[in-house]
């Protein structure tokens, strides 16, 4: 029974390890002199507001009551593929994937793993976290927000019309603004300029077309998804901000624009060794001893090619 319980002690005392490093990088990276302002300044957040203000009145004011008959008036087929696309616009489909990469990544025994696949594993892990924060922190607060404003939903419209509060009622159908699926919407629109680059325009869509379900259903009027966008995604890139300034899954550019550090992981994904290598990695950090990445190099595929390794991912920084 000792053994075991030697074991499990051991095993836990790795995730402690593990966030005590992040957090002596972050510390060392904060005491660094920075050339660059803030991502958001305060004269930039007041101009944001005033605009996303006038935005916010112009749309509801043109467009809500409106929408409500135009969406009523919808043949049944269009209301069935927004509802299923809204299906999409919740948050678990990013926050799930994300943060069982990040709770697996951070019970791992990251010390007997090579130091260029632990910064592969290190910047995955960083995005997944940056992803499940930018996520689960803007929706969070849009809901703490919603229960304050207390806006009824376009099945109030009949009894209240479009632009009724009760605040702090904590019933649903007095919940709609901002919306919460058009703050995931523009978190993942961010979050695929920030991060997957590749992907932006078709991620910028179905954002688009998650957050415009939202009206089709009945659940939202424009003016509730325009102020959830918006609201996405400028916290997430005020979060990536201040992830950069920690250290954190980004780092700033010469001209102070906000970068993804994935170097080493695009290095890491070069090749089908490479990408064994890796996983290897993985395995060894998570079982607490090299097995696999020695397994490898016994085969000769090339997985302690560490200078090349390095070369690529410096060359890429």
């Amino acid at each position: 029974m000792s053994v075991w319980r030697f074991r499990l002690s051991r095993r836990l005392s790795w995730p402690r390890e593990n966030v005590a490093a992040i957090a002596e990088r972050a510390r060392r990276v904060e005491q660094r002199p920075s050339a660059h302002a803030p991502v958001f300044q305060a004269s930039d957040l007041i101009a944001l507001l005033v605009i996303s203000i006038a935005l916010v009145l112009f749309v509801g004011l043109a467009f809500d009551a409106l929408s409500v008959e135009r969406a009523r008036a919808l043949p049944r087929f269009v209301f069935f593929l927004g509802d299923w696309l809204s299906y999409f616009g919740q948050s678990q489909w990013e926050l799930v994937p994300s943060g069982v990469v990040v709770l697996v990544l951070i019970s791992g025994r990251w010390k007997i793993v090579p130091a260029r696949i632990r910064t592969a594993w290190a910047e995955i892990g960083a995005l997944s976290f940056y992803i499940f924060a930018a996520v689960a922190g803007s929706g969070i607060l849009v809901n703490i927000v919603k229960q304050f404003i207390g806006r009824g939903r376009p099945m109030t419209f009949d009894e209240y019309g479009a632009f009724t509060l009760h605040p702090l009622e904590f019933a649903h159908r007095f919940q709609s603004f901002p919306s919460g699926h058009a703050t995931t919407a523009g978190a993942l629109i961010a979050i695929s300029f920030l991060v997957f680059p590749r992907w932006r325009i078709g991620l910028l869509i179905l954002g688009l077309l998650i957050a415009g379900s939202r009206v089709v259903v009945g659940a939202h009027y424009p003016s509730d998804i325009l102020a959830g966008l918006i609201f996405g995604y400028a916290f997430s890139l005020w979060l990536a901000g201040r992830f950069a300034a920690a250290g954190w899954a980004f780092q700033r550019g010469s001209t102070g624009s906000i970068r993804a550090r994935t170097a080493a992981t695009r290095a890491a994904f070069q090749t089908p060794a490479r990408i064994a290598v890796l996983v290897a990695g993985l395995l060894d950090a998570l079982v607490g001893r090299r097995v696999w990445i020695a397994a490898l190099k016994s085969i000769g595929d090339g997985s302690n090619d560490d200078a090349r390794f390095q070369r690529d991912r410096l060359g890429r920084s």
